[in-house]
């Protein structure tokens, strides 16, 4: 009886460590935690907007800016043509627009009866740019100014019909400046009638 006891332990003994001899050791894993990945945000730069420049319009020429005077006189068929000169004297720029007004004054300044109208047979009314520091009045070829045709008969009225003015009083149509100019010779205007054309940046032809 103890010899069974014996041999049956003995037999679950080596059972036991045959178990143990062919089990081979298992390795553990351990994986890494996954964290989330947040992106870095990317930084674009803001540029500035470009700014163009732009160009600052011109003014309308103030009182007191202007030097004025008879460039010629010229005679065809019994009608006389008196070129005027505009100059802009002042140091700012400025724009001269439309037909200038004009008043026939005597040697003492006494007003010569006058009537004008408006003529655009030659030219048609726009701005005329004049800057500052212009060549004077009467310079050939020069540039910056601006110049006005005035024509009246002389040959269709009698002496007693006829102004004859010693003086022009000058009123250019945007500053309203103000001046007199003195004739270029011995102007006969019938009827005091003159024709005005409008300011241009160049001579009439």
């Amino acid at each position: 009886m103890r010899r069974g006891l014996v041999a049956t332990v003995l037999l679950a003994m080596a059972a036991v460590l045959a178990g143990c001899g062919s089990s081979s050791p298992s390795a553990t894993i351990i994986e890494p935690t996954a964290f989330p990945v947040t992106p870095t945000p990317v930084v674009t730069p803001t540029l500035a907007p470009t700014s163009t420049p732009t160009a600052t319009p011109l003014g309308p020429c103030m009182p007191g800016q202007f030097a004025i005077d008879i460039l010629n006189t010229q005679g065809a068929a019994g009608t006389i043509y008196a070129t005027f000169e505009v100059r802009n004297s002042s140091t700012s720029d400025c724009t001269e627009n439309g037909y200038p007004k004009l008043q026939m004054l005597t040697s003492g300044g006494g007003l010569l009866n006058t009537t004008w109208t408006n003529d655009n047979s030659l030219a048609s009314p726009g701005p005329v740019d004049l800057p500052p520091g212009t060549e004077p009045l009467g310079a050939a070829g020069a540039s910056g100014h601006g110049y006005f045709l005035v024509s009246w008969t002389d040959a269709t009225c009698s002496a007693a019909q006829a102004e004859r003015p010693k003086f022009w009083r000058v009123t250019l149509p945007t500053s309203r400046f103000q001046t007199d100019v003195t004739d270029a010779g011995s102007s006969m205007v019938c009827n005091g009638a003159i024709k005005v054309g409008p300011i241009k940046s160049a001579p009439y032809p």
